[in-house]
């Protein structure tokens, strides 16, 4: 009887660590949003490029950062004017990272390049109004859920869809 309690215990704890952790360190996470809008304010960021997943592909799991090149339908890239750099600054200065419990099902890629075309950083968004609970993602690999004054798309997701 004790063997296959232990051997209980075992495989909980193998499934425990093979599962995927669920949470956002929100330190990093704001610091690299900071550097981010910093870095295009001081003109270091000069395009972004967008891969969008069409809303409508269902996939049997949520799509993560790896898997999300081999979906992506859609690509665009941005030229930053002067305009374009102080709103789009001031978008991504609006995210505020939080905890997140699920794993996010990714359907935007935004990369920010510099001049020679090297990515400087990366953020990612899940779905519109998953199930209520607004936008989550990544930001330079780190899982986060974003807090918006109005649940749904970040200020960030807003100005995309008005560019690109």
């Amino acid at each position: 009887m004790k063997f296959g309690r232990d051997i209980l215990v075992l495989a909980g704890c193998f499934s425990i660590m093979a599962s995927p952790a669920f949470a956002c360190d929100v330190g990093p996470a704001t610091a690299a949003i900071g550097s981010i809008s910093q870095k295009i304010q001081a003109g270091q960021i000069k395009r972004i490029d967008l891969l969008k997943i069409s809303d409508r592909l269902l996939a049997s799991i949520p799509i993560s950062p790896e898997h999300f090149a081999s979906y992506a339908s859609e690509r665009k890239t941005q030229v930053l004017t002067a305009t374009d750099a102080t709103e789009l600054a001031a978008a991504v200065k609006a995210l505020a990272p939080a905890q997140l419990s699920y794993q996010p099902d990714l359907r935007w890629q935004l990369v920010f390049l510099d001049d020679a075309g090297n990515q400087l950083h990366t953020i990612f968004f899940s779905k519109r109004y998953v199930q209520g609970r607004g936008r989550a993602g990544y930001v330079d690999g780190n899982m986060c859920g974003f807090i918006t004054a109005t649940i749904g798309s970040p200020a960030l997701v807003k100005w995309l869809q008005k560019r690109l």
